[in-house]
C-alpha cells in the first residue's frame, strides 16, 4: 500500500490522509460502523443478533421467495425452507460441502413479522455506511475517491450501494486467524492483494478512469498460470 500511495503521488494525485469515516472513530458504541457487522452465520442467529444488521439475512429469503415464484411450476424447489431440506437430504453427494449457515439464520425470519426490524437495520446501514462514514469522508476531506488496503471495505460500500474498484497491486503471503488456523501439513500458496477504490453514488465513470489510470501505471496483476 506504501507502494500504491508512492505511485498516486508520482502521477500527481493530491492525496489526503487520513480521511477518516466518522462513524469509524465515533466513541458511541451505538454509532461506530465497526461495531455494527453483517448479521452471518449460526452464532448470529434469531436471538443473537441485536448487533449486527439483518439485512442481508432478511433480504436473502425475501428475495430468494420472489425469484423461485417466477420461475413458476418448474421450479425445482418453491422456497429457501425446500431448498435448505433438499441440501440436507444430498449432504452425501456434497450439496452443503460448506455447511448452510447463513441459509439456515436467514430462513429463521418471518418476513412479515420482521419487516419493521430489516427496515430499521436498513436506515442504520445507511447512516453509519454511507451519510456518516463513506460520504461524510469524501465529502470533509473534497476528494473524488478514497483509497483502502484490499477489498476488505466491500461490505461497507455495498450497504449505501456505492461504486468499489479493486486493482492487483501484488501477492502477500497467505494468514490466518489464531481462532481458526491452517491445517497441519497445509502449505497456502500466496493470495493476490488490490488496492480498493471507492467512490460516492453514481460515480462510476470517474471512479473507472482512477482506477484504470492506477492500473496502467503499475501494471501488477500477474495472470495465473491456467490463464492463456
Amino acid at each position: 500500500m506504501a507502494e500504491a500511495i508512492h505511485v498516486l503521488e508520482r502521477e500527481g494525485a493530491v492525496l489526503v490522509d487520513p480521511a477518516n469515516l466518522p462513524s469509524v472513530i465515533d466513541r458511541d458504541p451505538s454509532k461506530n460502523v465497526l461495531l455494527w457487522e453483517t448479521c452471518s452465520g449460526i452464532n448470529q442467529g434469531t436471538g443473537h443478533d441485536a448487533n449486527c444488521t439483518s439485512v442481508l439475512k432478511y433480504g436473502m429469503k425475501r428475495d430468494f421467495n420472489a425469484w423461485v415464484k417466477t420461475l413458476g411450476p418448474s421450479a425445482p424447489v418453491k422456497s429457501l425452507t425446500e431448498l435448505r431440506i433438499f441440501n440436507l437430504t444430498h449432504t452425501r453427494a456434497n450439496a452443503i460441502r460448506f455447511g448452510q449457515s447463513n441459509l439456515d439464520i436467514s430462513d429463521e425470519l418471518d418476513v412479515e413479522r420482521d419487516r419493521a426490524r430489516y427496515e430499521a437495520d436498513r436506515a442504520k446501514d445507511l447512516l453509519l455506511a454511507g451519510d456518516r462514514g463513506l460520504k461524510a469522508a469524501l465529502a470533509d476531506n473534497r476528494v473524488e475517491a478514497l483509497l483502502f488496503p484490499n477489498w476488505n471495505v466491500s461490505g461497507l460500500a455495498s450497504r449505501p450501494g456505492y461504486p468499489e474498484i479493486v486493482v492487483p497491486i501484488g501477492v502477500v503471503s497467505a494468514t490466518a486467524p489464531a481462532s481458526n488456523p491452517f491445517p497441519t501439513g497445509f502449505q497456502p500458496k500466496p493470495t493476490p492483494y488490490a488496492a480498493a477504490f471507492v467512490g460516492d453514488a453514481c460515480t462510476e465513470p470517474r471512479l473507472i478512469e482512477l482506477a484504470y489510470a492506477f492500473e496502467q501505471a503499475t501494471k501488477r496483476r500477474a495472470p495465473p498460470a491456467s490463464t492463456p
